[in-house]
């Protein structure tokens, strides 16, 4: 955890050490605790590898990071990751109050490492199928009756697809964040990828007509009863929305986690015939995108939508969907 430097005084008043306190807990938001997490493990990770080698983990020598570089990709470690594994080892020595190694490293000798071991194993970027409207609908027809899990499942599959939802958003929704209209819902996003601060974003999902997403949404919560009030306090509920079900299909007060929408997806796909290991959980926001291109969506209505920070990954799914239109050589090919 990010730590405050140590003030001169050893007893400080109670009021001031409130304070301090409060402000180490900030200090500490800094960074998502997914991130905290990835970091610590990273950190045990090269520690491990140090003692391996008897040389010392902090003060770490730039040459043993850069080496700890090229042995993890030699390992088959993703580029990403161990560039993010370093970024561990910095964060901790700065924790430490103790200059990082990429500080020292006036040779530049870890920048080097890591520029190289994204040159020469640099992996192509695995792209999954996309959930489109039809692949979604036969997906949603292999889910069959009306119980718990069945009404459950269908509307994480199409709440997934018509919210471009990446599975964590999907997992973390919680009930007040629902506000249903005459048109559909509107959605209220807290916190995502790419809004660490939590500034939130809203977005709309209409009743529609071929997938009808809101129609299973409200299937779903009326068979868990989360469109009633709370039998305790008759105040409304404020858990999450989509709940973890027991063997015997009893919801639980727990909410899904984003594995059970990646095995859900994998699940159907196979269900419907498909290959599975060609969807996963993104299958279902790179669906509504790839969808919307091919309908001429509007760019900017789209990345609103999926709450992307840039235009450019929206528009690439724009320039795949209209790949052959008008093309250069139409006219002599």
């Amino acid at each position: 955890m990010t730590t405050l430097p140590q003030p001169l005084a050893t007893a400080l008043p109670v009021d001031l050490q409130a304070e301090l306190d409060g402000a180490r807990d900030t200090l500490a938001a800094a960074k998502a605790e997914s991130t905290r997490k990835a970091y610590a493990a990273d950190w045990a990770r090269f520690c491990d590898f140090c003692e391996a080698r008897n040389v010392e983990a902090m003060p770490a020598h730039p040459e043993i990071v850069a080496l700890f570089a090229h042995v993890e990709a030699e390992a088959g470690i993703a580029p990403v990751t161990i560039g993010r594994r370093v970024a561990a080892i910095t964060h901790h020595h700065r924790e430490a109050g103790i200059a990082s190694p990429t500080a020292r490293d006036d040779a530049g000798v870890i920048a080097a490492m890591l520029a190289g071991v994204r040159r020469r194993f640099a992996r192509k970027k695995e792209q999954k199928a996309p959930v489109q409207a039809e692949v979604l609908k036969a997906m949603l027809a292999t889910i069959e009756g009306m119980g718990v899990r069945a009404r459950r499942d269908r509307a994480i599959l199409a709440l997934g697809m018509a919210g471009a939802f990446r599975r964590s958003e999907l997992a973390a929704l919680r009930l007040p964040d629902l506000k249903f209209a005459d048109s559909g819902v509107r959605i209220t996003i807290p916190k995502s990828k790419r809004d660490q601060e939590g500034a939130g974003q809203v977005i709309a999902i209409p009743e529609g007509r071929f997938i009808r997403p809101v129609t299973l949404l409200r299937h779903w919560l009326h068979a868990a009863d989360l469109h009633l009030p709370d039998p305790a306090s008759g105040a409304p509920r404020t858990g999450p929305v989509f709940l973890r079900l027991t063997r015997s299909d009893v919801p639980t007060s727990a909410a899904i986690t984003d594995k059970t929408v990646a095995r859900l997806v994998k699940t159907a796909a196979a269900a419907a015939g498909l290959d599975p290991a060609l969807y996963s959980a993104h299958s279902l926001r790179a669906g509504f995108l790839t969808e919307a291109a091919a309908r001429r969506a509007n760019l900017f209505k789209m990345k609103d939508h999926s709450r992307h920070k840039s235009l450019d990954t929206v528009a690439g799914y724009v320039r795949d969907a209209a790949l052959f239109d008008d093309h250069a050589g139409e006219d002599f090919l």
